[in-house]
This record gives C-alpha cells, structure tokens and sequence, in this order.
C-alpha cells in the first residue's frame, strides 16, 4: 500500500489515502489526451517524449495563476485590497522569472502579450474587475488525489485515483462555486465559453469539491482570462473587457455519468497499454491550436520517425498534480 495526501493545503496535507501499490493514478490532462489522440498519448505518457521547443504560454498561464492565488489567499487571511495586490503582483513577477523558458526570449520580443509588463497589466485588470463583485476564497489552490473507482485488469479489480487542482472554492451572491481560471490568446466567446460545461477537469473538480472538501454545490464559475496586447485605437477593447464569467451547473445525473465515463476512458488507456494498438487521430486535431506538436512525426513514414524524435524532443515524465497545472492553458 503507498499513502497519498488526498488534500492539501499551503500548510500541508489535510488528511490522507492509503491505496495499492497497481493503482492508477490520473489527471485530466492525461485523460484529454488519449482522447485527442492515442498515439499522442503514446507518445507524450508511455515513451515520454516532449518537445524540445517550449512555447511562452505556458509559463504566463502558470505567473498568472500563482499571482492571482496569492492575491486571493491574501484577501482570504484579511489584507486590505491595496496591499493584497501588490502581494499578488510580486508573486506574479517572480514567478514569470522562475517558469519562462530562456528559449521563448525571442518568441517574447516578437509578440510582447506574454511580456512581464504585459502580465502585470492583466493581473491589474483581473484584479480590478473582480474585486467589486465581493468575492470571497474560503479554498484557494486545493490539490487532491480522489478515490474514483476500479477497473478490471488481468490480475483484479484496480483502484484509479484521479488528482487535480481546484483552483478556488468562491462564495458569490451567498452560493458557493468552484473556481477554475484559463488564460487564452484566442479571442473569448459564447461558444468558447460554453464549451466548458462539457469539460473533463471543471466536472472533476467539481466532483472533487463535494467529496473530498463536504461542499454542497453543482455549480462552477470559469473565470477567463484574453491574453492580448492593448488596443491600438480607441475602438479596440478595453482592459475591463479581457475578463469573462462563465456559470456552469451540472445534476446528479450528469456528475455519475462523467465518473462512468471516465473510468471507461481509463479502462481503454490500459488495454491500449497492453496490445499497443495505438490509433492516430487522423483529423483536425492534428491542426488544434496551430498544431499538434507529435504531427511532423506522425506525417513522417514510420521508418523516419524515431530519427525526428531525437532531433526534436527529449524524455521527460509528466507527473500528475505537479505538472496539473499546463492543461489550465487554453492556447
């Protein structure tokens, strides 16, 4: 049997779950993936190779996150406002320094919206079209490891542990909300928006809420960050209007059948794992937000594949939890 903290909190873990030594342990991102593409999956979760080029986005998304949660962690313990943001700001800067990659200095000073300037300019924003609604963060950054269910495997039924981070617990207008951010470069709208009411991290998280943390509630509130430069002319947006709320809700029904669904997806990860019959997508997915970082490969002949991957990638290991926090970056 091995121990995970199935909660914790800045102060550390809050309680604790024994599991076997086979489980599987998995996270949204993981799971988005595989179905996505199998053989990405492949490729990213069983071989382990990453690309060698690190885009900007990521480690904006992530200062953004970790200012923000200092922000709101301070506003939670008491701090005035004003000094609650310069806290937020400080943490933000400094983790853009920590996360930025060095090789995305000139992707930087070609398209300045991921600059630090421009970082603190949002998080200026957030703050300050967030802050009258009175929001209140009784939970603020809650990772967890949640006991999902079994899946039957050769040797027996196995225990699955899905882990996330639920960015915030909200109490708005006297309901409480779970809270999730995404920062995105694309232009937010309705659709964009509505999108998330069928998304595998915001249902989990919500799941992971009543569960783990006792919180009675089927409600989520996206708050959506555009990541842009400001406007050139004054019919371009305003600050005020990079920001947008998006309420989410979902019945018994639908949260029982996102549990099912899942433990069927992970079901199929694992017979993929043992006859190795990876499938590529072969569709509009290997575009998806410019595209996909395996397809040079995948439209490679297979002979001259592995010769590309150790042109263009090297090995690393996705860790559910720590790395979570990528699949918060739209794009």
């Amino acid at each position: 049997m091995i121990q995970l903290h199935n909660l914790t909190s800045k102060a550390g873990p809050l309680s604790t779950l024994e599991v076997s030594d086979d489980a599987i342990i998995i996270d949204a991102h993981l799971l988005k993936t595989f179905r996505v593409c199998e053989e990405k999956y492949n490729y990213f979760e069983q071989k382990h190779w990453v690309p060698n080029a690190m885009s900007a986005a990521p480690a904006f998304g992530i200062s953004m996150h970790e200012g923000i949660a200092g922000f709101r962690l301070a506003k939670r313990d008491g701090m005035k406002y004003p000094d609650a943001y310069q806290h937020g700001a400080k943490i933000l800067l400094e983790a853009y320094k920590k996360n930025m990659p060095p090789d995305s200095t000139s992707e930087v000073a070609q398209d300045d919206k991921r600059s630090p300037q421009n970082a603190l300019r949002i998080f200026t924003g957030h703050c300050e079209h967030y802050e009258p609604m009175g929001l209140k963060y009784p939970y603020v950054e809650v990772p967890f490891a949640m006991l999902l269910g079994q899946v039957p495997m050769a040797h027996g039924m196995v225990d699955v542990i899905y882990v996330g981070i639920i960015d915030a617990i909200i109490e708005w207008q006297a309901g409480l909300f779970v809270n999730d951010i995404k920062t995105t470069a694309w232009v937010l709208n309705q659709n964009w928006l509505d999108g998330f009411q069928m998304d595998q991290g915001m249902i989990g998280y919500t799941v992971a809420a009543r569960e783990l943390l006792g919180i009675d509630t089927s409600r989520a509130l996206i708050h959506a960050i555009w990541v842009s430069t400001p406007a050139k002319t004054a019919k371009g947006k305003k600050l005020d209007d990079y920001f947008h709320t998006k309420e989410l809700y979902w019945d018994e029904s639908q949260l029982n059948e996102w549990r099912q669904n899942t433990l069927n997806t992970i079901q199929d990860i694992e017979t993929r794992k043992v006859d190795g019959k990876w499938s590529l997508a072969y569709n509009e997915d290997c575009n998806s937000f410019g595209m996909c970082p395996y397809r040079p490969v995948c439209s490679s002949p297979p002979a001259a594949r592995e010769q590309l991957l150790t042109m263009d990638f090297h090995k690393a290991i996705w860790t559910p939890l720590e790395d979570e926090r990528l699949q918060k970056i739209e794009g």
